[in-house]
């Protein structure tokens, strides 16, 4: 007896499943493609129809009332403002701040004032010391200091008070890192 294979004629892939299976993968990506069409056109008319009413609405609220006079308005107005400096300068945390000038302050050094300096939050530190050698050490020890950052000597002066005592006066400009 003699046994032959003939592994050439067997079919091993039934190609009416591996066509229906594409078949299926195919249109599913196509009803995809379509629902992803439709949700980009509608997201785009509806971002258009936000930018429109974002542009009426700012044009509103830039104009003055009906019923309102000019005086009122430019009243009102520097009323807000006010209140939004008020509230910008409510925003930094004065008492860390003052907490870490008190570490970085080195003996021999006093600060006669401290001011915040226009809206990108730089402060002006002025004050005294016994000498220049101190207001050195100072800035050492604020740009050392993880809290200050650009820390920059605008100015010093050599000061007399009274007979013998000398001093200098500086004044720095500095950015708090506000946490």
């Amino acid at each position: 007896m003699r046994f032959t294979i003939n592994l050439a004629t067997r079919t091993y892939l039934d190609h009416r499943k591996v066509n229906l299976v594409i078949g299926v993968v195919i249109s599913l990506l196509l009803v995809l493609l379509v629902w992803n069409i439709i949700k980009f056109s509608w997201n785009f008319g509806e971002l258009r129809r936000l930018t429109a009413d974002i542009v009426s609405i700012e044009g509103r609220l830039n104009s003055r009332p009906a019923g309102v006079s000019e005086a009122e308005y430019n009243r009102i107005l520097a009323s807000i403002k006010f209140f939004n400096a008020v509230i910008e300068k409510k925003s930094i945390n004065w008492v860390g701040l003052l907490n870490q000038l008190e570490i970085a302050t080195p003996e021999g050094v006093s600060l006669s004032s401290l001011a915040p300096e226009g809206p990108n939050g730089e402060m002006k530190i002025e004050g005294r010391a016994k000498s220049f050698m101190q207001v050195r050490t100072y800035l050492e020890k604020l740009e050392d200091s993880k809290f200050f950052t650009q820390v920059l000597l605008l100015s010093h002066r050599d000061i007399t008070v009274g007979e013998r005592t000398r001093g200098v006066t500086f004044s720095i400009s500095c950015r708090p890192v506000i946490r």
